[in-house]
């Protein structure tokens, strides 16, 4: 392809609302996917930002067969489906120790019960460093690099599910996920680089990072430790 050629695809593709790129077979993954309201028919919240919807790459293979077995079905109580949906989301079994998989479970239950109040989350263009869903940063800076297309080449396909990828960095579960489909293009690398400058001016070993903006200047993008977000 020449130059020419390529500029006039690249031109093509940041005048799109949105990107839909295939991501690449591949090897060593599994794709992990779970509608929380299936698993609480008679819930009373919205229970979207607890489905799971990812492709794990990196894990053992034992942790990816666990992975895929996780079936919420099986739990007998709202507790235990809630722990799998949990487990799932940060591919690691549930440590009531674990600070933010203990408030995970409690906001989800919660949710179920109609009993948690309205988030007050403000959408707007923005980008957010957090301790909550944290990672250790120097271990998955080059995992998140690498999948904004950053530093390397990376598809990931944002008009399809899943809506995830996680990849086993340093014993970390470097995860990046967009809560909807209308991703702008260029905003994978634009939060990944704002959000990297910001965790290093805030001198942060442990973060996760969200970048969200209206339709017209983003989408919604998280760097975290969890394949379904950071709110």
């Amino acid at each position: 392809m020449t130059v020419s050629a390529i500029i006039a695809v690249l031109l093509l593709a940041l005048s799109q609302d949105f990107i839909v790129a295939a991501i690449p077979a591949a090897a060593n993954s599994v794709v992990v996917t779970h509608v929380a309201s299936d698993y609480f028919p008679n819930a009373k919240g919205d229970l979207t930002r607890f489905d799971v919807d990812a492709r794990y790459v990196g894990y053992s293979s034992e942790t990816q067969s666990w992975l895929a077995r996780i079936d919420p079905s099986s739990g007998k109580t709202d507790e235990e489906i809630a722990t799998q949906l949990i487990e799932a989301a940060y591919a690691h079994a549930f440590n009531p120790l674990d600070p933010d998989m203990a408030a995970d479970l409690t906001a989800l239950l919660a949710a179920v019960a109609g009993s948690e109040p309205p988030s007050t989350i403000e959408r707007r263009s923005s980008f957010e460093v957090s301790v909550a869903h944290a990672v250790k940063w120097a271990s998955c800076a080059g995992v998140f690099s690498c999948l904004s297309g950053t530093t390397c080449t990376f598809s990931l396909d944002i008009g399809k599910a899943p809506r995830s990828h996680c990849e086993n960095q340093g014993g970390s579960n470097c995860c990046i996920s967009w809560s909807n489909y209308n991703i702008r293009a260029g905003f994978f690398s634009t939060t990944w680089t704002t959000c990297n400058s910001e965790v290093q001016a805030e001198q942060k070993s442990d973060a996760s990072c969200e970048g969200y903006g209206t339709n017209d200047q983003g989408g919604d993008v998280c760097l975290s430790n969890r394949a379904n977000g950071c709110t």
